[in-house]
């Protein structure tokens, strides 16, 4: 259903008074079936959700939200690329386009004076799925994406992946003699300070408790993480809250979200669900209570991520297309000191996806999806042309429902991207450590 808004209740208003003064009985509307869609949509990612794990907790009956996507809609897989790096796949979920092409190929990059620097959002060279929409004048809302530092001019609210690292504690803010004020993460700016106000506001979203900490049986080898591993929970929260405070203002005609916990706890507790712990090294391998408290945290972080997304989605209705993808799975494997969690082989190439919204069959699967067909998907459904150097295509879940030609144009990269000013940050240390730590650079 389409909101109610105050100008459509009034122009209802003047339709059915015409209709009674005429002596006719007012009947339901219609709509122009060739009429391009104008459903909203919502696009969430839960980076590194694996599906051999999510389809056992389904059948558990213990991800009732995606459950709930999968009856009323699509599920399979979606194929990722290699190298299976985060910041190379979201790019293309948000671009359609391949790295080469895309520009962003790492998590950093060597910069002039031979130090490491981030791949930051001047170095992606096409636009992206947020640009396009805006540009066709939709409202937009974009959290927590890759690569989204110094924030976009969207016509809408983009909340950078500096957000989160900047709210850790010893980064909130940069002060002192000479001290450079750091560069804005959120547009428009007088977003930024509600987003720091949400990221310090502890009020629970859900009735989980953090299943990260606490638990003297989880595995010994986590207090050498200190709080890079618990403090997840509160970061997904927050993102949550900042994408709904987005959502009941904005009422965005594109909403995309993007939340990290899953993938996190993943690299420490994967080695949980092994059995055959000799693959690890002594000091790794785990006792039967540390397994049993290792993999009831992460299964719980699952189900607590699924209760987040289940707020996100009951604000959109039958008329919005609502997407549900992660950028790869995980394997066994042994990372950088205590990591037991991997994704660099076959085994985490694929990653989730469901999907809901009008034409899509109920209790469908989704086949021979890719990262690179997200974009083209959600332009066709927004009733917008794909580009013709994407490397991706629509989806046949979504082909089925359009009714029409998929619309093309040469390429959407037609002009220059607009930014808030490039500076320091203020989270570059904190975002680099913590790629340190997960072994993602040297």
């Amino acid at each position: 259903m389409f909101p109610l808004t105050p100008t459509r209740l009034v122009f209802a208003c003047l339709a059915l008074a015409c209709l009674v003064a005429c002596g006719e009985e007012p009947t339901a509307p219609t709509r122009d079936l060739a009429e391009p869609r104008r459903g909203r949509v919502l696009l969430v990612g839960l980076d590194g959700a694996a599906p051999a794990l999510v389809d056992r907790l389904l059948a558990e009956a213990r991800l009732p939200h995606l459950a709930e996507l999968a009856r009323r809609g699509a599920r399979g897989t979606i194929r990722s690329l290699t190298p299976i790096e985060s910041p190379l796949v979201w790019n293309t979920i948000a671009t359609g386009k391949l790295p080469a092409d895309h520009g962003i190929l790492g998590f950093a990059h060597p910069s002039a004076d031979g130090t490491r620097a981030l791949y930051l959002s001047t170095d992606r060279r096409v636009h992206a799925l947020w640009n396009i929409a805006s540009d066709a004048g939709r409202r937009v809302g974009v959290v927590g994406f890759w690569n989204t530092y110094p924030p976009d001019l969207i016509n809408g609210v983009m909340a950078s992946d500096h957000l989160i690292a900047r709210n850790v504690e010893g980064y909130r803010e940069m002060t002192g003699a000479g001290a450079v004020p750091p560069g804005p993460v959120v547009h428009p700016a007088e977003w930024e300070a509600r987003a720091n106000e949400i990221f310090r506001d502890a009020t629970p979203l859900t009735s989980f408790a953090n299943p990260l900490e606490g638990d003297p049986d989880l595995p010994g080898y986590l207090a050498l993480a200190g709080d890079d591993l618990p403090r997840r929970f509160a970061e997904d929260a927050a993102l949550t809250k900042l994408a709904l405070a987005i959502e009941g203002e904005l009422h965005p005609d594109l909403l995309m979200v993007l939340l990290p916990g899953i993938d996190r706890a993943s690299h420490f507790l994967w080695g949980s669900l092994i059995d055959d712990q000799s693959i690890y090294a002594e000091e790794l391998r785990l006792s039967p209570a540390e397994r049993q408290a290792g993999r009831r945290a992460l299964e719980t972080y699952y189900a607590y991520v699924d209760a987040l997304l289940g707020l996100l989605v009951a604000r959109y209705d039958d008329e919005d297309l609502i997407l549900v993808v992660s950028d790869h799975g995980f394997e066994p494997g042994r990372g950088l000191g205590i990591l037991t969690g991997v994704h660099e082989g076959e085994a985490a190439l694929d990653g989730i996806a469901f999907a809901r919204g009008p034409g899509i069959v109920p209790g469908s699967s989704i086949r021979d999806f890719s990262v690179a067909d997200v974009t083209p998907t959600l332009l066709s459904f927004m009733g917008l042309p794909i580009g013709a150097d994407m490397a991706g295509r629509v989806a046949a879940f979504v082909e089925v429902a359009s009714g029409s030609a998929v619309a093309t144009v040469r390429t959407h990269d037609t002009s220059a991207i607009a930014r808030m000013p490039l500076g320091a940050s203020g989270a570059e240390g904190e975002i680099i450590e913590q790629l340190e730590k997960l072994g993602y650079i040297e």
